[in-house]
């Protein structure tokens, strides 16, 4: 007989970056995301709070929370302080814009427990010099 406790299994949360596609991956039921080079989902720029908001899974269902930070978080172009997201809201964090993407599996990210300690490191790679020569300006 299987004595093991009933775990809360997280739900895939994936934040696609607005309009380039980027994606951040989240697996951790709490994250912190800001400006801090020791926040858990690191977005550098200047309007972003160092402790900006939180990414909290509880109940099978995740919300954001707003961490007092200065421009505030958005979701659907309304501001608010806590918010329960669902699949294809629009979350603003400072300058970034994330759909919020529930309906995938999530790929294990390295060493981080799946969490990306920077957008910046989930854009896609630069282009190589083939592709370089093919393009012309207009």
């Amino acid at each position: 007989m299987d004595e093991s406790p009933p775990t809360d299994e997280i739900a895939p949360l994936r934040l696609v970056l607005q309009p380039t596609g980027a994606v951040v991956e989240v697996t951790r039921p709490d994250v912190v995301v800001g400006r801090h080079s020791l926040a858990d989902v690191l977005l550098v720029l200047p309007d972003v709070s160092r402790r900006h908001c939180r990414m909290v899974h509880s109940n099978g269902r995740w919300e954001v929370i707003d961490l007092k930070s200065l421009n505030g978080i958005w979701v659907n172009d309304q501001a608010v302080e806590r918010a329960v997201l669902n699949q294809g809201d629009m979350l603003r964090v400072g300058g970034f814009t994330f759909m919020v993407d529930l309906s995938r599996p999530v790929a294990v990210v390295g060493p981080q427990d799946g969490v990306l300690r920077s957008i910046f490191n989930a854009l896609p790679p630069a282009a190589d010099e083939s592709q370089l020569s093919r393009r012309r300006a207009s």
